[in-house]
């Protein structure tokens, strides 16, 4: 019973994830794309080695590698969840600074790495996506951390225990 109840907390954990990061990716990179990048994936200024976004690859593959992004994601996070929320605002945070970080400037294949051995990273394309990159899991984390505070309260009342603390 014990690793049914797990699998459930990891599944709805997931199902989370995936509505978070979906929906942040795509409401702050659409904005992003529109007053920001745009012109580096499409048009004149396109970057070479950079797909356009209305390609039939990016269209048919964009929403199915967000949705395996959300699982690694929640893969990762899971372990941390109850550090994460003991953390309080912090955990937000946290979460962004992995995701950014870890991910984007310093992972295998980040920034650091791109600079040093690829002739095909471009900065401005790199720099052009911070902002969105910055805002997107700052939002992810934040709102994240709000709904697992909300699912821990509802447990807790359904448990009979007092409520959980921020």
């Amino acid at each position: 019973m014990a690793v049914r109840n797990i699998l459930g907390k990891f599944a709805g954990f997931t199902g989370r994830v995936t509505v978070l990061h979906v929906l942040t990716y795509l409401v702050v990179g659409a904005i992003s794309y529109l007053l920001i990048a745009k012109r580096y994936w499409s048009g004149p200024e396109a970057v070479a080695g950079l797909r356009d976004p209305q390609s039939q690859h990016v269209q048919a593959w964009i929403w199915p590698a967000q949705v395996l992004r959300s699982i690694l994601h929640a893969a990762v996070l899971y372990p941390l969840r109850e550090a994460l929320l003991h953390m309080g605002r912090w955990g937000g945070l946290m979460i962004a600074a992995i995701l950014l970080v870890i991910g984007s400037v310093a992972g295998i294949s980040g920034l650091i790495e791109g600079l040093v051995f690829t002739t095909t990273t471009h900065l401005g394309v790199y720099l052009a996506h911070l902002p969105e990159i910055v805002i997107q899991t700052l939002l992810f984390g934040y709102l994240l951390l709000a709904w697992e505070r909300r699912v821990e309260e509802i447990r807790a009342l359904r448990a009979g225990s007092v409520r959980v603390e921020s």
